[in-house]
């Protein structure tokens, strides 16, 4: 089994980020992000010591989370690293959270889909395609 690693984006690892959005289709969606933010939380994905992805995070409130971002390099996509990398964070941040799909590219309605019908015990269905809003 492949070690992952979660690593919490600040200014030492800004760059890496940067590099990693720039390659991203989210330029221009998460654009805006900033590392000093309290209103967002970005994370770095390893796998195997590799650079595998990012995550960003908005914070509405204490308990309201927000996945404003995923990402998995083209070349590590289907190994279940975004399903356990999501598994990890939700653990520690607990509460009310949303994900809102707004590329609607169907492989990535279908990951949302299955990893939240993994994560809640419950069959989502094509009218909640594009939003979904859980607790954990």
């Amino acid at each position: 089994m492949v070690e992952l690693e979660l690593i919490r984006v600040d200014k030492y690892s800004e760059q890496t980020f940067t590099h990693l959005l720039k390659a991203s289709h989210y330029q221009k969606q998460v654009g805006s992000f900033e590392l000093c933010s309290a209103t967002n939380i970005a994370y770095l994905f390893y796998a195997g010591g590799k650079l595998v992805g990012f995550t960003v995070i908005g914070i509405s409130n204490r308990r309201e989370f927000e996945v404003c971002a995923l990402y998995i390099t083209p070349s590590e996509r289907r190994k279940r690293y975004a399903t356990e990398f999501m598994a990890h964070i939700w653990s520690v941040y607990k509460g009310r959270w949303k994900v809102r799909m707004q590329d609607k590219i169907e492989s990535s309605c279908g990951f949302w889909r299955k990893t939240l019908a993994e994560m809640t015990n419950q069959s989502l269905g094509r009218e909640s395609e594009f939003e979904h809003a859980f607790a954990v």
